[in-house]
């Protein structure tokens, strides 16, 4: 009995813990913005999964939980592109990963 209490009380746990830092990631995203550069976005989102890109621009990848409830919370990749000056000229999220060459 106080096993199945503890087991539980830290699902409950994980699941709050969970919940803040989805919502926290979720509104990270939501500040990227068009005319930013790399520094900004570093420093709002830390180091991406993977840089690609060539001298016309570049793309970082961002691998993101998003959801309120754990049974809503989905992962997706959630994309910045670069123009050749390394400021923002877009941004989205996908739910499949990107085919790098």
């Amino acid at each position: 009995m106080k096993k199945m209490l503890l087991m539980g009380g830290l699902v409950a746990m994980m699941a709050l813990t969970t919940s803040c830092g989805t919502t926290r990631a979720t509104q990270r995203l939501a500040q990227v913005e068009v005319g930013m550069t790399k520094a900004q976005v570093l420093k709002l989102l830390g180091d991406p999964l993977f840089r690609q890109g060539d001298l016309d621009g570049q793309q970082w990848g961002y691998r993101k939980v998003i959801g309120q409830k754990v049974v809503d919370m989905e992962e997706v990749l959630f994309l910045v592109d670069f123009d050749s000056e390394g400021n923002v000229v877009g941004y989205r999220t996908v739910k499949e990963m990107p085919h790098r060459h």
